[in-house]
C-alpha cells in the first residue's frame, strides 16, 4: 500500500493540471484502487447496454459531434466497459467508459438507476465539477463515493498519459507547444 501511495504521489506531482488538494484527496481515499485500474479493455469485456441507456449515449454523441447516430451508418457499435469491475457484464449502477474509435481515450459516465450522467473529460476541474454535481443530486454511501472517485482519478491519469504519448508520437502536434 505504501508503495502505491508513493507512486500515486509521484505521478500526481508530474501532472501539472492536478492541484495539491485533489492529490491529497486521492492519496487519502483512493490510492490502492486507483493503482489497480487498467484501461486496456478487451472487446470481450464490453457490457451490453439496455436500449434506454444506449439511447442516452447516442443522444449525447449526436449532440457533441453533430452527426446522427443511426444503426448501420456512422456508428454501428459503441463499446462500453465497466470501470469499477471489469468482470461485471451486467449494466448496473456504477462508473463506465465508452470508446468511439481507436484514437479516442474514452469518455466516462455514471449510471445511476438507469439515468446516464456523462462526465466531461476536457480537464480535471471539469470532470471533478461534474462528479461533484452528480453527488449533490444522488445520495450515495461514502464507500461508493470513494470507489467512484478512485475510478475517475485512475481514468484521469490514464487519459493524461495517453495524450502525452500521442503528443510524443506526433499524433497531436497541435498540443505539443501547450503547457
Amino acid at each position: 500500500m505504501l508503495n502505491a501511495v508513493k507512486h500515486l504521489y509521484r505521478s500526481s506531482n508530474q501532472i501539472p493540471c492536478v492541484d495539491r488538494g485533489v492529490s491529497l484527496l486521492l492519496l487519502t481515499f483512493g490510492a490502492q484502487s486507483a493503482q489497480a485500474q487498467h484501461f486496456d479493455f478487451a472487446a470481450k469485456e464490453a457490457v451490453k447496454l439496455p436500449a434506454s441507456a444506449l439511447a442516452q449515449l447516442y443522444q449525447y454523441i449526436e449532440k457533441r459531434d453533430g452527426s446522427p447516430m443511426t444503426i448501420g451508418e456512422t456508428y454501428v457499435y459503441v463499446p462500453v466497459y465497466n470501470v469499477l469491475n471489469r468482470s461485471q457484464k451486467q449494466f448496473t449502477d456504477g462508473v463506465y467508459m465508452f470508446i468511439l474509435n481507436v484514437h479516442d481515450s474514452g469518455q466516462l459516465f455514471i449510471n445511476q438507476k438507469g439515468k446516464v450522467v456523462i462526465l466531461r473529460n476536457g480537464s480535471v476541474p471539469e470532470i471533478l465539477a461534474d462528479y461533484s454535481g452528480f453527488l449533490k443530486q444522488n445520495k450515495l454511501p461514502v464507500t461508493t463515493q470513494v470507489s467512484y472517485l478512485s475510478a475517475i482519478a485512475a481514468f484521469m491519469q490514464y487519459q493524461y498519459k495517453d495524450i502525452q504519448e500521442k503528443i510524443k508520437s506526433g499524433a497531436l502536434d497541435e498540443l505539443r507547444d501547450k503547457p
